[in-house]
């Protein structure tokens, strides 16, 4: 325990940990910056209020047509029924505006819901795709499920409230960053005088003191990566709360291939349990490299291209995928297996897709299978690793 102890303290006392965890806080608050600029922004009011620039340009057409002397009994009265409707969509349009801006969501979401329900009514009518009657199916369902527990609609995209930006930073921007980080953490933890701590190891059986360095690289990871996911949290939270966490989020049903929507509380969990093991698995990596190479930078080198490498070549490289569910690496985003986003949020923009391709196989149960076992190879490699190293120096 003097020995762990004494690894946790290095780390602590290192400015690098630190100034990098500093590093990811500031370049994750740049989005939460961008957020806090469009807070204000509503789409649900901006389409509102376009809707009502266009029944306005309708109202005056048709008060214009009803002028004209020549009109037919049968004319007019179509006319003056489109001018009734439009007159009524106008005012509808109004309430809802008031509706939000007051925060009587209640009287907003009979609206919203009722206006969706005609667009599904419209969609089928003109036999429109199957993936857009599903969407508008699911956007319906998400909406009574606010209006039943009495929730105000939030943008979770670009929210400024900690529950909401944390979920965000999860997606795509913190796991590379503090992947990144705690490779440097780890090579230098464990390349720094290794020969000398393998030495003193002899006094310990070796599987001893083997676990003795993954766990505390692995605890140092998985906290290093928690300290930024909290404080990701807390900050926000501070300033504008945390967000309901009873919100439904938006995830993916990779099987059927249609949107779902997730309570905010059930994506936590299995997220950070998922990154608990990646950063068992990094440690392990980390620690056989280092007795492998037994060169600092070149250890480092390939901890980088290999975890770094792995872990974003999937996300961008569509023939990756088709194998991702084997590659640990894939599980390192954590939130994507479990909430079903996995290869979604990149896909049309780098892979030239033109329709959703979803990967069910990449999912909480296969990452937990693929780390675990991952982990117990890499730990029987270091291991015999680590023993050849010892009894060439007892030969010497």
């Amino acid at each position: 325990m003097p020995y762990f102890k004494l690894q946790i303290k290095q780390v602590l006392k290192s400015k690098f940990t630190w100034i990098s965890l500093l590093a990811i806080l500031l370049g994750c608050f740049y989005f939460w910056i961008k957020n806090y600029n469009s807070r204000y922004i509503n789409p649900r009011i901006i389409e509102a209020k376009e809707n009502i620039a266009l029944e306005e340009k309708n109202v005056r057409y048709y008060q214009k047509q009803l002028q004209k002397a020549n009109l037919t009994k049968t004319t007019r009265h179509k006319i003056e029924l489109d001018l009734a409707e439009n007159k009524s969509s106008m005012k509808e349009f109004k309430t809802l505006i008031k509706a939000i801006q007051t925060n009587k969501w209640q009287q907003a979401y009979q609206i919203i819901i009722k206006q969706e329900k005609y667009n599904l009514a419209d969609a089928k009518r003109n036999d429109a795709s199957k993936e857009n009657i599903l969407a508008i199916e699911s956007n319906i369902q998400k909406l009574q499920y606010l209006k039943r527990n009495n929730l105000p609609e939030e943008n979770e995209h670009y929210s400024v409230k900690g529950g909401f930006f944390i979920l965000e930073m999860m997606q795509e921007v913190l796991p590379p960053l503090a992947v990144l980080a705690v490779i440097f953490i780890l090579i230098k933890l464990y390349s720094s005088g290794f020969y000398e701590r393998m030495l003193l190891a002899n006094l310990l059986p070796q599987k001893n003191h083997l676990l003795i360095e993954f766990g505390a690289g692995s605890l140092i990871g998985f906290g290093y990566f928690l300290a930024a996911f909290l404080l990701l949290f807390i900050i926000p939270s501070i300033f504008f709360g945390t967000g309901n966490f009873k919100y439904p989020m938006m995830g993916i049903d990779a099987v059927a291939k249609r949107n779902i929507f997730i309570p905010m509380y059930q994506l936590f969990c299995p997220t950070l349990i998922l990154e608990l093991f990646s950063f068992m698995f990094i440690a392990s990596v980390v620690l056989l490299f280092v007795q492998v190479f037994k060169n600092r930078l070149l250890a480092l080198f390939i901890s980088v291209l290999i975890l770094v490498g792995g872990m974003v070549l999937p996300q961008y490289v569509v023939a990756a995928r088709n194998f991702a569910q084997f590659i640990p690496m894939s599980y390192f985003f954590s939130l994507q297996p479990v909430d079903g986003m996995f290869g979604i949020s990149n896909a049309y923009v780098f892979a030239d897709e033109t329709k959703l391709v979803t990967y069910p196989q990449v999912n909480f149960t296969n990452g937990m299978l693929v780390l675990a076992l991952g982990i117990i190879i890499l730990l029987f490699l270091n291991y015999l690793t680590a023993r050849k190293a010892q009894k060439g120096r007892k030969t010497r």
